[in-house]
C-alpha cells in the first residue's frame, strides 16, 4: 500500500469516528484505505442421519405361524437392529465479506468532521460552504495536477479565511481558488497545464 499524499509505504488499521475500518497512512495521518465489511446469513440443507436403535430378544420366541419365512427382516435374530432416518435439514452458515476501496470519502468526512468541530458555530450553512469550497479545490488541483499537500494547504487557507471574514455576498469558489492559488505560489509551484 502506497500513500496518494505522501507516498509513505506504512499503514494503520484503525475505525473512523462513524465505527467504519479504515487504514491511515502512519506518515500524514490521512485516509489512505476504507473497508466495507458485510454479514452473510446463508443456510445449507444438509442430510441428517437418526439412528433408531431396536433390540431383540436374544432369547429364541416360538414360531407365531407355520410358514417358515427366512426372509423376514424383523424377525427376532437375538441381535440389535438399527434403522436409520435420512432428513434434510437447514444448517446456518455466517459468513462476512469485505471490500477495500480507496478512501478518499473518508478522508472527506474526516476533514469537514475537523472543520466542524474547530468552528464555534457548526451550523449547517458553513459545513455546506466548506464542502463546496474543498469540492472546488480538489477539481481545480486535480486538473493542475498538484500534489495533494498544496489543496490541504488550500483548504486550510480557505478555512482561516472564512473564519476571519463573513462569507455572505460572496462567492465560495471564488475563494477557494484564490486560496489554491495562494498555497500554489506558496509551494512554488508552475500554475499552468503541463
Amino acid at each position: 500500500m502506497r500513500c496518494p499524499y505522501c507516498s509513505a509505504e506504512q499503514g494503520r488499521c484503525t475505525s473512523s469516528t462513524s465505527g467504519r475500518p479504515i487504514t491511515e497512512c502512519t506518515s500524514c495521518g490521512r485516509v489512505v484505505e476504507e473497508r466495507l465489511t458485510q454479514s452473510h446469513h446463508l443456510f445449507h440443507t444438509r442430510a441428517q442421519d437418526s439412528p433408531l436403535c431396536l433390540a431383540t430378544s436374544d432369547l429364541p420366541t416360538p414360531p407365531i405361524s407355520a410358514t417358515n419365512d427366512d426372509e423376514d427382516p424383523f424377525e427376532p435374530t437375538g441381535f440389535i437392529t438399527a434403522f436409520s432416518t435420512w432428513s434434510l435439514e437447514p444448517y446456518p452458515v455466517f459468513a462476512q465479506s469485505s471490500i477495500s476501496f480507496a478512501g478518499h470519502l473518508a478522508e472527506l468526512e474526516r476533514v469537514l468532521e475537523t472543520t466542524s468541530t474547530s468552528t464555534s458555530s457548526s451550523s449547517s450553512s458553513v459545513v455546506v460552504e466548506n464542502l463546496r469550497a474543498y469540492l472546488q479545490i480538489i477539481d481545480v488541483a486535480s486538473i493542475l495536477r498538484l500534489d495533494y499537500d498544496i489543496s490541504d494547504h488550500a483548504f486550510q487557507l480557505f478555512r482561516d479565511c472564512s473564519s476571519a471574514t463573513c462569507l455572505r455576498n460572496r462567492s465560495v469558489e471564488a475563494l477557494a481558488t484564490a486560496a489554491l492559488v495562494h498555497a500554489i505560489r506558496e509551494a512554488q509551484e508552475p500554475r499552468t497545464l503541463q
